[in-house]
């Protein structure tokens, strides 16, 4: 349930997408470069030149294998952890595109989010409305084949706070057929969200990383020293 706000956590969902390649080996070989970026990525001492030596991995993995969306995914994540929101946009639009209108790959849904997200901490208005219905029209599309998955009803609430204010997610929330405990839920997760988290969350997150390699840093010299 709570895989929209997993969105913002790096490991999970990139340890996840790993395995999705054929036996082509230029796919094999695309699929062993994002492996290593995603090892890089998902250290707990990980530092912005972690981050800039998986950014290198995941460009050649692309160029090797421009098909492989769980590249872009990554690709995109990590842009927003060295904190290029430009070039993360610029990512999940040609991902978009690479999926194409009637590409059945479900990430779609969160490349059309994090535009929007993007778009609004911009302070774009129109865009982020524009990507933003793109992505609940998806989730609807979605929940029409799975209606009980509890991830796309959290996710369609989110979307609906944004673009139609609160109230109306809860009401949403509140007109689903579910267990009282699970509506309950859905609406403690969506008080936990604001759509001006997503700038600041991930200007945090570049900041801790640069933090982290400043330490780093730091440890290697005094070792040095000794």
């Amino acid at each position: 349930m709570k895989k929209f706000f997993a969105y913002v956590v790096l490991a999970g969902w990139l340890l996840g997408a790993v395995g999705c390649t054929s036996g082509k080996s230029n796919r094999e070989e695309s699929a062993r470069l994002y492996e290593e970026a995603v090892a890089l990525l998902s250290s707990e001492s990980a530092t912005l030149v972690d981050c800039l030596a998986a950014q290198e991995l995941l460009e050649q993995a692309l160029k090797i294998d421009d098909g492989n969306i769980d590249i872009y995914f990554g690709k995109v994540l990590n842009e927003l952890n060295l904190w290029r929101p430009d070039s993360a946009y610029r990512t999940a639009s040609i991902a978009i595109e690479k999926i194409g209108p009637d590409g059945k790959n479900r990430i779609k849904a969160y490349f059309y989010t994090v535009k929007g997200f993007i778009a609004y901490d911009k302070g774009d208005e129109a865009d982020a409305r524009k990507q933003l219905s793109e992505a609940l029209a998806l989730y609807d599309s979605y929940l029409k084949e799975e209606p009980a998955n509890v991830d796309y009803l959290l996710n369609k609430a989110v979307l609906l706070a944004g673009l139609e204010g609160r109230p109306a997610a809860e009401e949403y929330i509140e007109r689903l057929p579910l267990k009282e405990e699970d509506k309950e839920l859905l609406s403690s997760h969506l008080s936990d969200f604001e759509f001006s988290r997503f700038g600041e969350t991930w200007r945090a997150k570049h900041e801790a990383l640069s933090a982290n390699g400043q330490v780093v840093a730091d440890t290697l010299s005094k070792n040095t020293e000794r």
